[in-house]
């Protein structure tokens, strides 16, 4: 691995870890959120291992049709609506993905195969999101041990 690439992972466990300590912060079942928050990392990882190469085929056949374009704008609005409602969401999830972006770029220039990068994304997104949720509880608990369901 490039000696580059080291900074971009780090960035990338740094992110998750404070991400999986202010999980805490939301206002969802803790069991919840940690069920939620791994499958975003899972789906977060495999659509930046494996992008579709026939996105922008796909997208131009979209905005070719007038019903296509007028639903992309009703959804758009939408969008808007819910970003801006959500603001504090959407930027978590921002950081997290630019994070993840720009650390399956420097994998990807380092030679890695896809399944490869999906791999040290995921190891990294994930270790980073149970220890910062580990050092949370264990500061607001005192203890490791889990509360009976």
């Amino acid at each position: 691995m490039r000696k580059n690439s080291w900074l971009s992972l780090t960035l990338l466990f740094v992110t998750y870890f404070v991400f999986g300590w202010k999980l805490s912060s939301f206002d969802v079942s803790p069991h919840v959120a940690w069920i939620v928050s791994i499958v975003a990392v899972l789906v977060l990882t495999v659509i930046l291992s494996f992008p579709l190469r026939d996105t922008r085929s796909l997208i131009n056949r979209w905005f070719k049709t007038d019903t296509g374009a007028f639903m992309s704008i009703i959804l758009s609005a939408l969008l808007a609506v819910i970003v801006v409602t959500w603001l504090h969401l959407f930027a978590t999830a921002l950081v997290l993905s630019s994070a993840g972006a720009l650390a399956r770029l420097d994998i990807q220039m380092s030679g890695f195969k896809k399944w490869q990068a999906f791999g040290v994304l995921t190891a990294v997104s994930l270790t980073g999101l149970g220890l910062g949720g580990a050092m949370e509880y264990l500061l607001k608990t005192g203890s490791f041990v889990l509360p009976q369901l």
